[in-house]
């Protein structure tokens, strides 16, 4: 990387600065510059202005389009936050009107927080702010911490077991799990043993799409092993096949109590102790002081606590 010591400002062309957050964004010139409203030409000039600042090469071209090289990671890592930073100072303004604002919120949510938070924030949002819009973007972890570290969501809900030094952080929910049937399943009764757990096929929701879950991890840890029948992403669907099927599934307690009594499914206790998991909402922290942002915060935080008062989360 470039030694920033020696490097006059007065004489770099900052919009290059932008374009380059495109590249790393698009990872294609053309999008690119349809990104910053520059021509195909112009973004590969501008491409070939910032490989002289950097003396790297900094982007190699491959069949799915531009891979960044080590270095242009490195910078983007350090650069994206100061354009943001700018972005917030230059945009948001020093005061907030939810009542008259029309602002459109980008928040990043998995499904278990789309269907347990999102219908009382709309309900809410719809009541305080009739302006405002919201669009939800989904995902895994790693794609919602990504989407706020490029600045295209403003709050990111979910599960984030990992720490990460430009993020702030307020826990929302904690769930905990139970095991789910239907009411005349063959083998579980009224109780459910650790035998029978093991003896019957499982459905597995999972949002990497594989076989392998937390229980898992758990069982195997003690030389136990359960029989996945089905493996889903999409954990809306479980209930439903649930109720047609002898297959049992571990859920999150929220998720299977809206479903227990019309899909006539009962809900047991775990035959093993397994930790309940946490709901945070993150934020960047160029946007921990803006007015716009700290009132989307406080309203999560609200609605979770109301959601939380109404279900204790064991049975």
């Amino acid at each position: 990387m470039t030694n920033i010591h020696h490097i006059n400002l007065a004489g770099i062309d900052l919009n290059l600065l932008v374009v380059f957050d495109a590249l790393m964004t698009e990872q294609n010139v053309t999008r690119a510059g349809e990104r910053v409203g520059l021509s195909q030409p112009a973004t590969s000039n501008a491409l070939a202005r910032l490989r002289s600042l950097a003396k790297d090469g900094l982007f190699t071209r491959t069949a799915a389009g531009l891979r960044p090289t080590p270095t242009a990671i490195a910078l983007h890592q350090q650069l994206r936050p100061a354009l943001q930073q700018i972005q917030v100072a230059l945009l948001d303004q020093s005061t907030f009107d939810p009542a008259t604002s029309d602002r459109v919120f980008a928040i990043g949510m998995s499904d278990y927080v789309e269907f347990t938070l999102l219908p009382h924030l709309m309900q809410t949002i719809q009541t305080l702010a009739p302006q405002i819009s919201v669009q939800i973007r989904s995902g895994d972890r790693r794609k919602l911490l990504s989407l706020l570290d490029n600045g295209e969501i403003d709050l990111a809900c979910g599960v984030f077991p990992e720490k990460i030094a430009w993020h702030q952080e307020q826990l929302l929910l904690q769930e905990s799990y139970v095991c789910v049937c239907r009411k005349n399943h063959p083998i579980i009764g009224s109780s459910l043993s650790l035998e029978e757990y093991l003896s019957v096929p499982h459905l597995l929701v999972s949002v990497k799409q594989d076989r392998i879950g937390r229980v898992d991890t758990l069982l195997a840890e003690q030389n136990l092993k359960r029989h996945i029948a089905l493996s889903t992403p999409h954990f809306l669907t479980a209930p439903f096949i649930l109720a047609q099927t002898d297959l049992v599934a571990t859920l999150a307690y929220r998720v299977a109590l809206a479903f227990v009594n019309n899909q006539q499914l009962k809900l047991l206790p775990l035959p093993f102790a397994i930790s309940n998991f946490s709901v945070f909402m993150r934020w960047h922290q160029s946007t921990e002081t803006s007015p716009a942002c700290q009132w989307l915060r406080s309203l999560a935080l609200s609605i979770a606590l109301k959601v939380d008062k109404k279900i204790s989360g064991t049975i």
